[in-house]
């Protein structure tokens, strides 16, 4: 992985629907966005996909197609408004994102727009999609209405974005953590990074923030860390790791426990207070916590999986073949 994502604007073809539509998905489940054709330029069409699975893990659709790549973390790259029912996905090296219903039919294309992160304000439907030119901390926020259309361009940026319920406002991740207001104007900004920040998560309750940090062996002063904020931003928590690379946070609504994924090596739950309360060694890439079924969700490189809160394996999905990283998001 590089500091620079690697982006290309690409003409493709229009995405395949591999699998029909299922009636009745069950409460809960997830959208992963995989990785597992590892080429992102010189063909005449990609192979990575967008799978939805309800939540006993039946495969509701496929979308075939799409055209990522690696990154440095697993940051927001699908986005979910469950409100209007609809979920939005970026490509990031097709420059473009698309926004489909719950049976995988795709409802409209912003293209044009390289997207690093995306982000739904559930209140108005509309589309944060943080841009990015190449570098890993964006270049500005642009705004769009659930029909697409532009409607602002924020000059802030970060790695990853999230809602924050509590504060009706976005916080973004990077070298800094920001928090912005709906309206744009910045309440909080600070350093919590030498090199860049890899995940973000906000517990929708209590506001509380959290961020996982990344070194690199040609950064001075840079770690693998997790930290804890209040909703202010006051630091609260800070865990270091040595050989631990967090790619991926997910929270437990009901406990307020975050997980955090740590790229090829397994998962972690602490507790809000920062305590570790499960340490599972498994090939991750991304976890959900569903608030549906009071399980998590991990993406692996072979497979959908989902976990008890003993750590347990209580279903599996194959992916259409092995992928490098995943991105997830659910309700």
């Amino acid at each position: 992985m590089t500091d620079r994502l690697a982006v290309a604007l690409l003409l493709l073809s229009v995405p395949a629907w591999a699998a029909p539509a299922l009636k009745g998905p069950q409460a809960g489940g997830v959208f992963v966005l995989d990785n597992c054709d590892p080429e992102y330029e010189g063909k005449s069409a990609y192979a990575d996909n967008l799978s939805y699975y309800d939540g006993s893990g039946k495969l509701v659709f496929r979308v075939t197609g799409l055209n990522t790549c690696e990154m440095i973390g697993s940051n927001r790259q699908v986005a979910y408004d469950p409100e209007r029912k609809h979920v939005w996905v970026a490509e990031s090296v097709a420059g473009r994102v698309r926004k489909l219903d719950l049976d995988g039919k795709e409802l409209l294309v912003i293209k044009d727009v390289k997207p690093g992160a995306i982000a739904v304000d559930p209140g108005t439907g509309n589309l944060w999609v943080v841009r990015s030119t190449g570098v890993i901390y964006g270049d500005d926020t642009v705004v769009y209405d659930p029909a697409g259309k532009h409607v602002v361009t924020h000059k802030v940026s970060g790695w990853d974005l999230a809602y924050d319920p509590k504060g009706k406002a976005f916080w973004f991740a990077a070298k800094d953590l920001v928090k912005v207001s709906v309206e744009g104007k910045v309440l909080v900004r600070k350093n919590v990074a030498a090199w860049c920040s890899s995940a973000l998560a906000v517990h929708p309750g209590t506001g509380k923030v959290w961020v996982a940090v990344r070194d690199h062996p040609d950064v001075p002063g840079s770690k693998n860390q997790l930290l804890g904020f209040d909703n202010d931003g006051e630091l609260k928590h800070t865990i270091d790791f040595d050989q631990v690379d967090p790619f991926h946070l997910s929270l437990d609504r009901k406990s307020g426990a975050v997980w955090l994924t740590s790229y090829g090596k397994g998962v972690r739950r602490y507790s809000a207070d920062g305590a570790l309360e499960l340490d599972r060694k498994m090939e991750a890439l991304c976890a959900h916590a569903d608030p549906a079924t009071g399980e998590l969700w991990v993406v692996t490189r072979e497979e959908t999986t989902r976990m008890n809160a003993a750590g347990e394996i209580v279903r599996r999905a194959r992916h259409p073949g092995p992928t490098t990283q995943a991105w997830i998001a659910g309700p």
